[in-house]
């Protein structure tokens, strides 16, 4: 099992309390980074005109906390693959790669004028990584919906479907296609997950907005729903599931079709959503005498709260027997992470889910 430590110089000087810190001046320090980007750039003020320095605030404080998380975790690549990650967003919104690339150089400037030399130095790598990577790499954008799917056809109606709105229609197809004998599994990975995930890159590519985004999303939600009467008829093991998403994340759907992958393996499940709160949570640990808890995290800014979780977790004597996994993009993007934030295993998908947990709760 692995678990969190404060192991390098950087790591001494980026603590909890300097981390708190390091966030509490992103107001100034995004103040900063605009001021001396459009004091560079005269070019700016009539590209984006009023909105301008508000939006270029916005992404300042994003690129803050992905550096105060990466920092948190020691993981440069973290940051790195959020810059690249922001890089082809803002492409695609015709913003040139050069604003991001002068926005990483006046951000390491404005943390060594507000912050000082300590927290300079403890930055310079992150930074300097993700400017290295911006200028030797290029975001190729490839769609989730592959040829090796073997519902690819189906996942690319469902989705189209859902993109002009025809929520009908995409029920009625997903309910033939268990008429034919198509499994719940197989139409919860190759058509529900495939088409979130491409749904996820259609905006970043600003081929879709936010509303198509949530509309897709809880559209498929529904349709789970729906599905319902079939997931629940298998038989029981015996073993019990918590699964939820770390508290401030907003994002559910991936960490519910885990917990429907278990209840059709015969575990008795309890899903607990979104944003789940600590305190309510290990209450509900204990009310359900759960065995495996399942945390998914989206958002690479949200890793270090899993850290503090899991540990109070572990501090706990009720909870001695508990094995805990999770699941989610920053691991997926980073594999030995899990080991760091203590968790017991990670799954990259809901069927290594189910797997892993099998040998972690009956060996």
């Amino acid at each position: 099992m692995g678990a969190y430590q404060v192991r390098t110089y950087k790591q001494l000087i980026m603590s909890t309390l300097n981390v708190q810190l390091f966030t509490e001046k992103s107001s100034e320090l995004a103040n900063h980074i605009v001021s001396s980007h459009f004091e560079n750039d005269s070019n700016l003020k009539n590209r984006f005109r009023a909105q301008g320095k508000q939006l270029c605030y916005e992404n300042a404080i994003f690129h803050l906390k992905f550096l105060a998380e990466a920092l948190t975790m020691d993981l440069p690549d973290m940051y790195t693959n959020y810059i690249l990650w922001a890089a082809a967003m803002l492409k695609s919104r015709n913003i040139p790669e050069a604003d991001l690339y002068h926005n990483l150089e006046y951000l390491q400037q404005a943390i060594q004028e507000i912050l000082g030399s300590q927290y300079s130095a403890a930055t310079k790598e992150y930074v300097t990584a993700a400017k290295r990577q911006l200028k030797d790499s290029r975001e190729v954008s490839i769609s989730h919906i592959t040829d090796d799917n073997p519902l690819k056809e189906e996942a690319v109606v469902y989705l189209n479907y859902l993109l002009e709105g025809k929520r009908r229609e995409a029920t009625l197809m997903i309910t033939e296609l268990i008429q034919q004998g198509v499994s719940i599994k197989d139409i919860y990975e190759f058509i529900f997950q495939a088409s979130q995930y491409e749904v996820g890159r259609l905006w970043q590519c600003n081929k879709i907005t936010v509303a198509h985004e949530h509309y897709c999303t809880a559209a498929t939600q529904q349709i789970m729903s729906g599905l319902y009467h079939h997931i629940f008829s298998t038989n029981r093991k015996g073993n019990t599931l918590v699964a939820c998403s770390i508290t401030g994340e907003l994002h559910e759907l991936g960490i519910r079709m885990v917990s429907d992958f278990f209840e059709m393996d015969g575990w008795d499940t309890y899903y607990l959503g979104a944003n789940m709160p600590e305190k309510q949570l290990q209450e509900a640990l204990n009310e359900y005498k759960a065995d495996l808890l399942a945390l998914s995290v989206s958002l690479p800014i949200h890793v270090s709260k899993a850290v503090s979780l899991i540990k109070k977790i572990r501090e706990n004597e009720d909870f001695t027997d508990l094995k805990i996994m999770v699941g989610g993009y920053p691991f997926l993007s980073n594999p030995e992470l899990w080991k760091k934030v203590g968790a017991d295993a990670f799954a990259e998908n809901a069927n290594q889910a189910v797997s892993r947990a099998n040998e972690l709760v009956n060996p």
